[in-house]
């Protein structure tokens, strides 16, 4: 119990851009963003003022998943933006299961008025051979580095590398290494990234094998996104059956819906 509650602690439930090596200059994470393709950023509203909500990937043709506890925080009508676009969002869908402050079932569909352009679909990841992927983490919300944390916000896209190292049930794991460890372009998300995604490609085709739910910052005396925190993913191969079921089944339904919404991030 005492873990869980310290865990509990390490959790952001505001939204979580990304955070990277202090030793690598930023500007080469804003470039690697440039390729990406299937990431979307939700936006809400805090004290007064708008800001980065969260995070998510395309799915299928106007779907995009994220966390559930990014989507406790969306609303109809709510702004999202792929690139330099804008599109609304038409509904959302939290997993049944989810509970809020709860870990389990951190998952959520949210579904747009409109189809997005020029965008690639990432395929859901099926399989259960994450363990040592290199994954592809993209985000827009808080940045910082390793040796700072987390120091502000300034809404750029950036993307980073990590390798999974954990597997459990409902989870994917990483960690933020530093030195001879790290990937050139090691990072994980911050503040802003929660619901966003981490990719692989194979074969050509882009996959999400995972969305940004919560980190455990045990190691670093509780300080979020500094070298030694851990990262965990809701793990897309177990939840996919549900995602998959979800949408064929709003092709039949005629209404929206009809949960209610806050659009205020606290």
């Amino acid at each position: 119990m005492r873990y869980y509650l310290l865990c509990l602690l390490a959790i952001s439930f505001t939204a979580k851009p990304i955070v990277i090596r202090h030793d690598v200059d930023d500007s080469e994470y804003k470039e690697f963003a440039k390729s990406d393709n299937s990431t979307v950023t939700f936006y809400g509203i805090y004290k007064g003022e708008e800001v980065v909500a969260g995070t998510g990937a395309i799915i299928a043709d106007s779907w995009v998943v994220t966390a559930a506890h990014v989507a406790k925080y969306l609303v109809r009508s709510g702004k999202v933006q792929f690139k330099e676009s804008f599109y609304q969002i038409e509904d959302v869908v939290r997993h049944p299961l989810w509970q809020d402050q709860q870990f389990p079932n951190d998952i959520a569909l949210v579904k747009l008025t409109a189809s997005v352009e020029n965008v690639t679909i990432a395929r859901l990841y099926g399989s259960s051979n994450e363990k040592g992927k290199t994954v592809t983490l993209v985000g827009r919300g808080d940045h910082g580095n390793g040796i700072d944390g987390v120091v502000g916000s300034d809404k750029n896209l950036r993307a980073a590398k990590n390798v999974v190292t954990g597997v459990r049930e409902q989870w994917l794991q990483f960690a933020f290494d530093s030195g001879e460890n790290a990937l050139a372009l090691e990072g994980i998300s911050g503040p802003g990234d929660s619901g966003g995604p981490a990719f692989v490609t194979l074969h050509d085709s882009i996959f999400v094998i995972g969305v940004s739910s919560w980190q455990n910052t045990e190691a670093t005396d509780w300080q979020e996104g500094k070298y030694g925190v851990i990262e965990n993913y809701s793990r897309i191969s177990y939840f996919k059956k549900w995602i998959e079921q979800t949408i064929a089944e709003s092709s039949f339904n005629k209404e929206p819906n009809t949960q209610t919404f806050t659009n205020k991030v606290e």
